[in-house]
């Protein structure tokens, strides 16, 4: 799983009920669980499995729903949900699981659009016999960036959809990032705020407008943020059974290539490699969140 998958799938998870609203644009639903989304796994995919099952509760129903999030357009994406969706409905869970009256897909495009939407299968040998699906998909390139941070202003939307912004139409605008940067401060806990600046960024290095995010969010405290401490405790199991110090090593390396968008020069590697104290490369994580290039955090090369 990429950093963008965990930081999409962290961010529904943190408001779940102002994203399904949002997604749905349907403000009368909300969340009522999250289902263990190995009980959709196919058999083929080892420990992988779909991104996001929820129950959602609308007047007296509910409606499951399997949420894909696509950094990248995957032409398989309908016939995977289907085998989730149909594991889903008859796959019985525990005693006193909860009974959905229905199954539902979607999916949200990080980047590019996804080719299709709608499957159907139509027999000529059997007539009458047929099989449709059609998933619900929102292009996060296709929304705009001034609307959705207007509409958390009015109160219409959760702040937590901010982080998404950079991938937006419009995202990479400094005025917008003004007017973000103004919502977002209204958040009371410095660790939401932490959390808001830190997602943002890496989603702005996927949208490739890093520098500009950067610059708009100068000064903006993300060492306390609740996300980067996953990563961190990631690294460190990463550590645990690679050896800590080059877990780390490695969390930096790719956080890097990440953010600066490019590999370190060979003699940057070998600054980095040279560092083999787990303290020096715990701070060097920490100084990545500020550093604007490699050059600026291991020296020119």
């Amino acid at each position: 799983m990429n950093d963008y998958d965990k930081a999409g799938r962290y961010l529904v998870k943190r408001e779940p009920a102002g994203f399904f609203r949002w997604l749905l644009a349907n403000p009368g639903v909300s969340f009522e669980a999250w289902i263990d989304a190995r009980r959709v796994a196919l058999p083929d995919q080892n420990d992988l499995t779909n991104d996001l099952v929820a129950v959602l509760r609308s007047g007296d129903a509910l409606e499951g729903i399997c949420l894909e999030l696509e950094a990248k357009a995957r032409a398989d994406v309908l016939t995977r949900l289907l085998e989730y969706l149909v594991r889903l409905w008859i796959e019985p869970g525990s005693r006193g699981s909860l009974r959905v009256s229905c199954v539902s897909g979607a999916v949200l495009d990080l980047t590019k659009r996804s080719p299709s939407h709608e499957l159907s299968l139509r027999s000529v040998i059997a007539p009458g016999s047929r099989l449709e699906i059609a998933v619900l998909r929102r292009h996060l390139v296709d929304e705009k960036a001034a609307k959705l941070v207007a509409d958390v202003a009015a109160g219409i939307t959760s702040p937590w959809l901010l982080p998404w912004v950079p991938l937006m139409r419009g995202g990479d605008k400094s005025a917008i990032i003004v007017n973000w940067s103004r919502e977002a401060r209204r958040m009371s806990d410095d660790r939401d705020r932490a959390d808001l600046g830190s997602l943002a960024q890496l989603f702005a290095a996927l949208a490739g407008c890093r520098p500009v995010w950067d610059h708009g969010l100068r000064g903006w405290n993300m060492k306390t943020s609740p996300f980067l401490d996953e990563i961190r405790a990631e690294g460190r199991a990463e550590g645990r059974a690679e050896g800590q110090v080059e877990g780390i090593r490695k969390l930096v390396h790719r956080q890097g290539r990440q953010k600066f968008g490019k590999a370190p020069t060979r003699k940057q590697q070998k600054a980095l490699e040279a560092i083999t104290d787990l303290a020096g490369l715990e701070t060097l994580a920490e100084q990545l969140l500020n550093a604007g290039s490699w050059a600026e955090l291991l020296g020119d090369g």
